[in-house]
């Protein structure tokens, strides 16, 4: 991996930090979203604080940094395991930024946008999987993390994509599931709790 690879890697964490939701209602509401509905920088939470329009902006901007992460690795032509550390970084970034003291989002934008620009059939298995899902009667959040795990194994035995890329997708995977486990907490009570 080269020096110029590995500067990407970290300014991609670093751009993944900028959290569309949390500058957004700092500057319309003089907010910290953090403190507000469910403590979240995503989109659900903005839009309860600033209605669909910041529902709107906060998807679309936290999706478009996920992408343009993996376009600028590519148009500085990075190895693609370089392009799919970079994929990770951004999300990671998203769920853990610096400069918010850690306290992000949960990566679900950020994934998707990064997914459909480093191989859109990523983003279209991913939306099909949670359709599916949706429709057996699994709930949206339940539906959506569900179609995250199996995304890596539709990469490796589906699409049959390279061994880094599926790595990739598990670590997102990992550590999106990671950002929900309150969610998984309430959607799989464990006995005794």
């Amino acid at each position: 991996m080269t020096d110029q690879e590995i500067i990407g890697i970290g300014l991609a964490y670093l751009f993944g930090g900028i959290c569309t939701g949390y500058y957004l209602v700092r500057f319309k509401a003089k907010l910290d979203i953090r403190e507000h509905g469910s403590q979240g920088v995503g989109a659900r939470n903005v839009g309860r604080v600033l209605g669909q329009t910041g529902f709107i902006v906060t998807l679309s901007g936290d999706a478009l940094k996920g992408a343009l992460a993996i376009i600028i690795g590519r148009h500085f032509e990075f190895s693609e395991p370089a392009v799919s550390l970079v994929l990770v970084a951004v999300v990671l970034g998203h769920i853990w930024p610096l400069l918010l003291n850690f306290r992000g989002g949960r990566g679900i934008a950020t994934a998707f946008g990064g997914y459909l620009a480093y191989d859109v059939q990523l983003a279209l298995w991913l939306l099909v999987s949670t359709i599916v899902l949706l429709a057996l009667g699994r709930g949206v959040i339940l539906s959506g993390l569900t179609a995250f795990v199996l995304l890596p194994l539709i990469a490796f035995f589906v699409l049959d994509l390279s061994g880094h890329t599926v790595a990739a997708l598990a670590g997102c995977s990992v550590v999106i599931l990671y950002a929900h486990g309150h969610h998984l907490r309430r959607a799989l009570p464990i006995k005794g709790e």
